[in-house]
């Protein structure tokens, strides 16, 4: 076959090369050429009670295994004790040392290294001030009902108290103190219920009162205008006094001495004092080893806990922005922080009929301001100080009212999680407004499973969600994560690790998420995942990404009223969305009626049932459909602003003048419904750049140097057998990035601009198709199975033996016979020896293996769990059977049938190289020989079924997996014949 192993230096350029490639198998892949795109680990510390010595060995076991970098995470939410944080806390010397020795060894070993902005997460600063500007703010409130006049004191909130902690030689002590409420304002609203003291509180909006003038001395004499029952509203800035312990905020321990509160993440004054107090940490030589290694400063994710987000100045900063006093509105933000971490404040108050669009544009209002603060005063700045140390800024900025789009283009690496980012839609924001900044990486803190299946994850398992996280728009994985060996000690000294905790440290016990490292069996085969991780971004951060159309999007934080019919994707567009923030981006111009024609290179401007949208944003399309950008408009177009404005009528009548500018340009189509979308694209000559027979594929599309690089992917369950049509050039190359053979197809079918392949692809699997321009000789169709090129020879594949015809591209049909073929043979039995990993015993540590040996003879394929004495083993396993073949034999694939556990194949006592995971039919056509052959299948394990019974209350619920060969296991044969030169 014409084929190559390509390095990952390589696959930026001969992937798309339009040469044929040669004819030379060649060495295996390059694993250190391949890092500088590979995949990354959160690298979990148990504080700094580390070993110098251990994090070498770490770093090392992380390099042989052919992953990227690390980001060194301070996460210990399973240890249930306290650990002395004047010991072993972060930034104290013991932690420095930890962290200049692991950059030293990084820098001799490749490997970049990321650093959390402090410990754990949010942003927080040891010591800080609830009540100082610094420290993370909320608006609260207080309120009182009254019938008739009022005197008294302004209705403060109940009281905020928290748990000021610190601690002395371990031992830690607790005093309980109060945040201090500041004035906001007080206002007056009608009630609206018989019961005025049941939340929500139906209010009657419309008859508010601004009272804080009225307020002397914190004092308020009030009279309302009527007999009704009114509320009055007090409003208080307070601290939110949270530590950074999210989400649960349960910790048993200090993370640092003093115990650090998170910093006001809206206010100027916040991210200067997180900045101030992170240099602080850093000696001359961390910032040095830190500049070697050329990574970032990651910020996890907010998960801020308040009542309504605020900062001191709020206020004014409001009115400056827009344009109008808020302190009449007041009682629209009262609300009471979510006992649920992951949900957002709960309102105080209720409105129905007129009041809910004035209450709603006004918390627009409020969470535009919001996100505006966030992205000036606290990613640019954090942004700046990164760049200060020349390092990059990684972050997750969502959680909060923010502009995804806006805030990816903000940072220099957008990052999102499986988790917080659940469905493609956020991916799609992200990585629209990180491709319209220019920047190359979409992050993912990619959390294999879920909850619930730690230990428990193959890596087909973990392959299958990766890839699905691939066709969404991330293109770097950072895996969640690779645990420090062992469990810290005790403050008292009284718990310790020991060989009980088996396999070892983990930074949140057996909930959640997946262990990588040496642990695990599936380890010994981790180069060949890496490999393939390494690749799939290879291909996905090269060049710029190209993205078919652009849905508008004006959601503050996470996607909602996002595209959902699914006509859109069947047909094979490709979509991103566009906010109001990444629309004021610089690179937002039209060329060729093209949007961001250097990436993402839309080819559209979609608004879906749009009822409302900014003044600016409605200006800035008309401009972009004058100048020829087609804008396709689903049902009614926006007829208001969504925010509140001084005089909303007038800013509403504006709006609707700036959309009809915009309905009257000639390159603006108005349809009714989300499915008449792809036939009106269709129409404006705009067809997907890749579209396939099958509705399940999914693609991402990139061009770098003027070519086309495509990543295919099965969102289904079941195989994919079809086609798949590529734009950007007639001829297609395939790369497998399983084991980075790059094979130019012989089989398709091509017109100046398009080529259409055959595409099968496994449940969940992606494929890498690049497109060249210099069209070859090849086959159009055939009756065999499949065309090949083989040492620059066309040749026809097929599983039985017969006459075949080929019609080739320039309209000969030639014919070749392939002589008749053995019978499949069934592989049924076989030798099986097992490296059972259990707890090392007593007096061992506790991430220490115990590798127990078992030797079976004359094994059927089936689970382990249906063998005694294996039936609790996790592990290594290797099958072994003989094989005589036919002095007829050609070639043949095996088919293992199912494999529990990820897998590699010998024969003949040669390594085949790594193997498609996720396909478990083999290609041994040049390893095989007619004569006897050995063959040898070696199977590793998830460590679930040996903890259900090591650890049985946290793991014996779960169900126990089938491990092992389980089969039916095939060779199937085939032959091939060469095509004539001449029919």
């Amino acid at each position: 076959m014409n084929r190559r192993r390509l390095g990952l230096a390589a696959l930026a350029g001969l992937v798309l090369s339009s040469a044929a490639p040669a004819a030379a198998p060649a060495h295996g892949f390059d694993v250190p050429a391949s890092r500088a795109s590979g995949a990354m680990f959160r690298w979990w510390w148990p504080g700094a009670d580390v070993d110098e010595g251990e994090l070498t060995s770490e770093i090392d076991q992380i390099a042989a295994a052919g992953y990227k970098g690390v980001e060194i995470a301070d996460v210990m939410d399973s240890v249930t004790y306290p650990v002395d944080p004047d010991k072993y806390g972060y930034g104290t010397p013991r932690w420095n040392r930890a962290v200049e020795t692991v950059l030293r060894r990084a820098a001799q070993r490749g490997l970049q290294v990321d650093v959390t902005l402090g410990a754990h997460w949010p942003a927080a600063v040891p010591g800080l001030d609830v009540n100082g500007p610094a420290a993370s703010k909320e608006l609260t409130y207080g309120l009182q009902v009254v019938t008739g006049g009022f005197s008294g004191a302004v209705p403060a909130p109940a009281p905020r108290t928290y748990e000021d902690r610190t601690s002395t030689a371990g031992v830690i002590t607790t005093v309980t103190k109060t945040s201090r409420p500041d004035f906001v304002g007080v206002t007056a609203v009608r009630c609206l219920q018989d019961d005025c003291s049941a939340k929500p509180l139906q209010i009657d909006l419309a008859s508010r009162v601004d009272l804080t003038s009225r307020v002397h001395d914190g004092r308020l004499d009030w009279t309302p205008p009527d007999a009704h029952a009114w509320v009055l509203v007090g409003s208080w800035e307070r601290g939110t006094a949270q530590r950074n312990d999210a989400p649960f905020g349960t910790s048993a321990m200090l993370i640092t001495d003093p115990e650090a509160r998170v910093v006001d993440h809206f206010g100027a004054q916040g991210a200067q004092t997180m900045t101030a107090y992170f240099a602080g940490l850093l000696s001359p030589e961390s910032r040095r080893l830190l500049r070697e290694t050329g990574g970032s400063i990651f910020e996890d994710s907010l998960e801020l806990k308040h009542a309504q987000a605020w900062t001191p100045g709020f206020l004014q900063e409001f009115a400056r922005r827009r344009g109008y006093d808020l302190r009449p509105f007041l009682a629209v933000l009262a609300a009471d922080e979510n006992p649920n971490p992951f949900a957002g404040p709960i309102p105080a108050f209720g409105v129905a009929g007129a009041d809910v669009a004035v209450a709603g544009r006004v918390r627009r209002d409020v969470d535009q301001t919001l996100n505006d603060l966030y992205l000036e005063n606290h990613v640019a700045p954090l942004q700046r100080f990164a760049h200060s140390l020349g390092l990059g800024y990684r972050a997750q900025p969502y959680g909060e009212p923010i502009d995804i789009g806006q805030a990816a283009a903000s940072v220099d690496t957008v990052e999102c999680e499986t988790l917080g980012c659940p469905n493609d839609d956020d991916w799609r924001a992200m990585a629209a407004g990180s491709d319209l900044a220019g920047h190359r990486v979409v992050s993912d803190e990619m959390l294999p499973g879920g909850f619930g299946t730690v230990y428990g994850n193959t890596q087909q398992d973990v392959a299958r969600e990766v890839n699905g996280e691939y066709a969404a728009g991330a293109n770097q994985m950072v895996f969640h994560g690779f645990p420090y060996a062992t469990w810290p000690e005790s403050a008292d000294g009284a718990t310790t690790d020991d060989w009980t905790r088996w396999p070892g440290f983990h930074a949140f016990g057996a909930g959640i998420p997946e262990a990588f490292g040496p642990r695990q069996p599936t380890w010994t085969m981790a180069t060949d995942t890496s490999g393939y991780y390494a690749r799939m971004q290879a291909a996905l951060q090269a060049g710029t990404r190209r993205t078919d159309v652009a849905v508008y999007n004006q959601s503050l934080d996470h996607v909602t009223g996002g595209w959902t019919d699914p006509a859109l994707a069947a047909a094979g567009y490709t979509y991103g969305y566009i906010t109001p923030g990444s629309l004021a981006l610089p690179s937002i111009r039209v060329s060729g009626g093209r949007l961001a024609p250097d990436g993402p290179d839309f080819g559209a401007v979609i608004l879906d049932n749009q009822a409302s949208m900014p003044l600016a944003t409605a200006q800035k399309l008309s401009a972009l459909a004058r100048a020829g950008l087609p804008v396709i408009v689903v049902g009614d177009p926006p007829s208001s602003i969504p925010g509140y404005a001084a005089d909303p009528a007038a800013a509403d009548a504006q709006l609707r003048a700036a959309i009809g500018q915009l309905l009257a340009q000639p390159s603006v189509r108005r349809v009714t419904a989300e499915a008449d979308v792809p036939g009106a694209l269709a129409a404006a000559g705009l067809p997907p750049a890749a579209a396939s027979s099958s509705a399940a594929v999914r693609s991402q599309h990139r061009v770098d140097r003027g070519r086309d690089v495509y990543v295919l992917y099965n969102d289904s369950s079941a195989p994919v057998d079809g086609t798949a049509t590529l734009s950007g050039g007639s001829r297609p190359f395939a790369l497998n990035a399983w084991d980075g053979e790059l094979t130019a197809l012989a089989r398709y079918a091509s017109t100046r601009k398009t080529v259409t392949v055959p595409l099968t692809l496994a449940p969940h699997a992606a494929i890498v198709l690049a497109v060249g321009d210099d069209d070859a000789a090849h086959v159009v169709s055939t009756t065999a199975d499949d065309a090949r090129y083989e040492q620059g020879k066309l040749v026809l594949r097929a599983t039985t033996g017969g006459r075949y015809r080929a019609r080739m591209s320039d309209g000969r049909v030639l014919s070749a016979t392939i002589p008749a073929l053995p019978d499949p043979i069934g592989l049924s039995r076989w030798q099986l020896s097992v490296d059972d990993y259990q707890p090392a015993g007593p007096g061992q540590p506790s991430n220490a293996t115990k590798h127990v040996q078992w030797h079976l003879n004359d094994v059927a394929p089936g689970p382990w769990s249906a063998i005694a004495s294996i039936s609790d083993a996790s592990g290594i396993g290797t099958y072994t059977t003989t094989l005589k073949l036919p002095s007829r034999w050609r070639g043949g694939t095996l088919d293992l049938g199912q494999v529990g556990g990820s897998f590699r194949v010998t024969v003949n006592g040669r390594w085949i190289g790594p193997v498609d995971q996720l396909d478990t039919r083999i290609d041994l056509g040049r390893y095989l020989h007619p004569g006897t052959n050995t063959l040898a299948v070696t199977v590793a394990t998830t460590l679930l079924n040996r903890l259900r019974v090591t650890r049985p209350a946290e793991f014996a619920a779960r169900p126990k997996q089938d491990y092992g060969l389980i089969g039916p296991v095939r060779l199937l044969p085939y032959g091939e014949a060469k095509l004539p030169a001449r029919g």
